[in-house]
This record gives structure tokens, sequence and C-alpha cells, in this order.
């Protein structure tokens, strides 16, 4: 086999891999593009079909449950994920925390 042969097909080779992947690609990014496409088609949903979350919801959990319930995560964490150093942290809003 001479290295134009070698070259050539080294080439070609590349050139179908290169493609495949370009594919492959345009595939994936296809699957967020289509539900977008459908969606317009059936036109836009109106906002008040969509469930709204209030803060009254938030407020109705009193601390204690919440207490209760980052012990339970922390311990799970600690169990299962066994990371020594991290500590399970529930962020509140500033209005909650001074309310």
């Amino acid at each position: 086999m001479e290295m134009t042969d070698a070259l050539t097909i080294t080439a070609l080779g590349m050139g179908v891999v290169f493609s495949g992947l370009l594919l492959t690609a345009l595939l994936i990014q296809s699957f967020s593009l289509v539900p977008q496409m459908i969606q317009k088609l059936r036109g836009t949903q109106s906002e008040s079909n969509k469930p709204q979350i209030t803060t009254e919801a938030q407020v109705m959990i009193p601390p204690e449950i919440l207490a209760v319930i980052t012990a339970v995560l922390e311990v799970e964490r600690r169990l299962y994920y066994s990371d020594p150093g991290g500590r399970l942290t529930i962020a509140r809003r500033r209005e909650e925390a001074q309310g």
C-alpha cells in the first residue's frame, strides 16, 4: 500500500466519523427543538392554565417541621453519599426569615 492510499483511507475514515458525529449532534439538538415546534403549531397555552406556586404554601410549613425534614435529609445524605466535609443547608428568603 502506498502512502497516498493510506492517506486517502485515513481522510475518508475521518470524514465518515466526523459526519456521523455531526448527524448525532443534530439529532440530539432536534430533541429539544421538536417540542418547541409542536407547541408553536398548537398555539401557546395561556398562563392561567399553569399552576401558580404562591408564597402562602411556603409560609404554611412550620419551622419545626422544616428542621425535622432537614435533619432527615442530612442523615440520609451522610449514610448513602458519605460526604464527610459537606453539610446540608436550606436557605430561606429574607422576608420569611425576618417575619
